[in-house]
C-alpha cells in the first residue's frame, strides 16, 4: 500500500511536469476582463471559451497523462524494466521492447504500447482544443466593450 501512494505521488509530481500550464494566459485574461463588461454576449462568450480551456486541459492532463502513465508503467513491468517517471516514457518503452531484460512480456507490453499511444493522440487532440479555445478566450475578451 505505501508503494502504490509513493508512486502515485510520484506520478502526479510527474504529470505536472508535462501539463500545460494557461497560468499566464488565465492572467492576462482576467487583467483586461477587469475593465470590460462581462455580461456582454461578448463577455459570456470570452468567459465560455476560457472555461472551456481550462476544462479541457484539466481532463487532459489530470485523468489522460495519469492513465497513459499508468499503461506505460504496466508495460515497463511486464519487460522487467523499470517504472517510468520521465517525458520521454514512449520513447523508452519502444526502446525497452527492442531489448527488453524479460522476452515473455513482450507480446503485452507491444499491445500496451498501441494502446498508449492512441490515449496520447487523444490527448493531444485536447491539448490542441483547449489551446485553440483559451487563444479564442483571449480574443474575445478583447473585445468586450469597456464597463460603462
Amino acid at each position: 500500500m505505501r508503494k502504490t501512494v509513493i508512486a502515485l505521488a510520484l506520478a502526479s509530481v510527474a504529470t505536472a511536469a508535462l501539463a500545460h500550464d494557461f497560468t499566464q494566459e488565465n492572467a492576462k485574461f482576467q487583467s483586461v476582463a477587469a475593465t470590460k463588461d462581462m455580461n456582454s454576449p461578448t463577455g459570456v462568450e470570452a468567459r465560455v471559451a476560457l472555461e472551456r480551456a481550462n476544462a479541457e486541459i484539466e481532463q487532459g492532463d489530470v485523468r489522460m497523462l495519469l492513465k497513459i502513465r499508468s499503461m506505460t508503467n504496466d508495460a515497463f513491468k511486464a519487460i522487467g524494466g523499470q517504472p517510468a517517471f520521465l517525458g520521454s516514457e514512449i520513447k523508452r518503452l519502444e526502446d525497452a521492447i527492442a531489448n527488453p531484460k524479460d522476452p515473455s512480456g513482450v507480446a503485452k507490453a507491444k499491445e500496451m504500447l498501441v494502446r498508449i499511444k492512441a490515449e496520447k493522440a487523444a490527448y493531444d487532440v485536447i491539448d490542441k482544443s483547449a489551446g485553440e479555445n483559451m487563444k479564442k478566450a483571449l480574443e474575445l475578451i478583447e473585445k468586450v466593450p469597456p464597463k460603462s
